[in-house]
């Protein structure tokens, strides 16, 4: 019987594997006869038949391209580099019998035949039916169990197969899942590809917020069935939001700037109120204008439309986020632990080392409080880091600004752990009084930087946790008396009393706060001395700590659901007087612009 495939007629040989038809008996019909008399003289049944002349088929162009005739190679190719929507591209069905046929014979398809492979795996395959996916999955499997080679494209093609697409489904996204989830199975080596792969493919921050959250939503999806690759994916996305979130804040700082430049006049004056604008009260005039004014009727700089899309992309990015945390976290299962060991690896690596950071250490403030064993696990992490004199003096600074403001700012902490905290840090306050309080220097803001950060953040503490530093359970409803204090937090009055003066080079908010409420509460009067640092300050200049407390109100619209319940709003001390003092208005009047209270 003359064989079909031994025809030397490439395009007859298309016609038989186009029509997805086989012949019936050992009567070949003639080469000139049209492909429908063709297909109507063969069988419908026998589908051995046809995957074996298939196979015959896909076998011949590979050994004809080896000698040097291309021509049935390069129509092979031709069928799976067609555009879906083209008039002349192979149905489905015809695809898919051919991608049985290569399924059989991948052991072929060596780096000689790559461009065969490129043109499979470019083809499109995530939007054909159920059939056509299996199918093609099974063929990835096979190839890069046999080709390795072709393991790192084939793992890059599927990560692609995440990204947003205007016309993808859901059921799209399911089949590439599924696809990655049995290559990753049946070839445990692609797991080693599967991160960089997934890092490879985030979309930069200036592509749409469907674009980030397509993707974003698939990696997380990724994680459910690849567990081990959990920490690195939270970390890479904890860095995109972070990205982002510094973003914002320069802008924010970068239209304060400007703003500077225009409301002041040659003589230096100003002619308008000042105002220090933040990422929050930016947001909040750009929503209350656009509820108030039709988009035809505002012409916003674009600076600050950057600025609040940003702003709904970070809310946005952070809301999906703590969702996702929120299923792991509030599990059962020993993952939990794996998960929030991530962020606070992500924290310490990333976030703590990033000053203009706003939004972003709320991931770790909220989970840190839904567990007694993730909140000493946290408080520990900035312990060490504030209070350790081998971290660099940086981290140090950084530790105990987070530590005030967590400890004054997080609603779940219990008061014994408040009152351990704070007698940790005045201790080592008196520890560092007794080893530097004689030594001069003329810059002592820089050389005892440390010092100072943490008597400020002590400070912070006291306004905001004054009732559970005080001995008396009864302290919610009246005003603590002397000598009621929990033991150590009178090393306070050594401080404030000593050489290094922290009262002078604390921020001045944080200082004047600190003397309402100490003065009030009858724990100390320190007027006099901020009267005398104020003298000190006309003859020396201004010079400062910064008033930077990363657990500052949170702003955001959508994800401030999830933080509110956890958060420890500035309560009002009852019966404090807030002009009982007179000489803090001098004092503040006599200072730079101190921008937006922490309180």
């Amino acid at each position: 019987m003359p064989s079909i495939i031994s025809s030397t007629n490439p395009q007859y040989i298309n016609k038989c594997v186009n029509n997805g038809t086989m012949a019936s008996s050992t009567n070949v019909p003639d080469r000139t006869v049209g492909s429908k008399s063709f297909a109507s003289s063969v069988s419908k049944n026998d589908g051995r038949l046809m995957q074996q002349m298939l196979r015959a088929f896909v076998n011949k162009a590979l050994d004809d391209k080896a000698e040097g005739n291309f021509a049935g190679y390069e129509d092979l190719r031709r069928q799976f580099a067609a555009k879906s929507d083209t008039k002349d591209a192979p149905s489905s069905l015809q695809l898919q019998n051919l991608l049985s046929a290569l399924t059989c014979n991948v052991s072929r398809l060596d780096s000689s035949n790559s461009s065969l492979v490129m043109s499979v795996l470019d083809s499109v395959w995530v939007s054909r039916d159920e059939s056509f996916v299996r199918c093609y999955t099974r063929f990835l499997g096979n190839l890069i169990s046999a080709q390795s080679n072709y393991l790192p494209l084939v793992m890059t093609m599927l990560i692609q197969h995440m990204l947003y697409r205007p016309d993808s489904l859901a059921i799209h996204y399911e089949h590439a899942h599924m696809a990655l989830k049995y290559v990753l199975e049946l070839v445990p080596r692609a797991h080693s590809f599967l991160y960089s792969s997934i890092l490879e493919e985030f979309p930069y921050k200036d592509e749409s917020l469907l674009a980030q959250m397509t993707y974003i939503s698939n990696v997380l999806s990724i994680c459910e069935y690849v567990p081990s690759i959990k920490g690195p994916v939270l970390h890479a996305i904890i860095d995109k939001i972070i990205q982002i979130d510094v973003e914002i804040q320069v802008e924010v700082d970068d239209d304060d700037e400007e703003e500077d430049e225009v409301v002041t006049d040659d003589d230096g004056t100003s002619n308008a109120d000042s105002e220090v604008i933040t990422a929050s009260t930016l947001y909040e005039r750009h929503t209350a204008i656009s509820s108030e004014m039709t988009s035809s009727t505002i012409l916003t700089p674009p600076s600050l439309t950057d600025t609040r899309q940003l702003m709904q992309q970070l809310d946005q990015l952070l809301y999906t986020l703590f969702s996702y945390l929120d299923s792991n976290l509030k599990s059962t299962s020993r993952d939990r632990y794996l998960v929030y060991n991530s962020l606070i690896k992500s924290f310490v690596n990333t976030v703590l080392k990033t000053f203009r950071c706003r939004y972003t250490q709320f991931l770790i403030f909220w989970a840190s409080q839904l567990d007694p064993e993730f909140t000493d696990i946290f408080l520990g992490v900035l312990t060490e880091v504030c209070l350790d004199p081998s971290q660099p003096y940086t981290l140090r600074l950084s530790g105990a600004m987070y530590i005030g403001s967590y400890v004054a700012r997080a609603k779940a902490l219990e008061k014994n752990t408040i009152q351990i905290i704070v007698n940790m840090m005045t201790r080592w306050v008196e520890a560092y009084l007794d080893q530097c309080e004689n030594e001069l220097s003329d810059d002592l803001l820089s050389k005892h930087s440390v010092f100072y950060a943490i008597n400020q953040s002590i400070f912070y503490i006291f306004c905001f946790r004054w009732r559970e530093l005080c001995v008396s359970d009864e302290s919610e409803s009246m005003e603590p008396r002397p000598n009621e204090w929990i033991p150590g937090l009178e090393i306070l009055h050594r401080s404030v009393l000593s050489r290094l003066n922290p009262l002078r080079y604390c921020s001045p908010n944080i200082v004047l706060q600190f003397a309402k409420v100490a003065n009030h509460l009858n724990f100390m009067y320190v007027y006099s001395i901020i009267e005398q640092n104020r003298k000190g300050i006309f003859r020396e200049g201004f010079d400062t700590m910064d008033a930077y407390f990363p657990f500052d109100p949170y702003r955001l619209t959508k994800s401030s659901i999830i933080v509110q319940p956890f958060y420890n709003e500035w309560q009002q001390i009852p019966g404090l007087d807030d002009d009982e003092e007179e000489e803090d208005t001098d004092y503040e009047s006599s200072t730079v612009m101190l921008g937006e209270s922490p309180f």
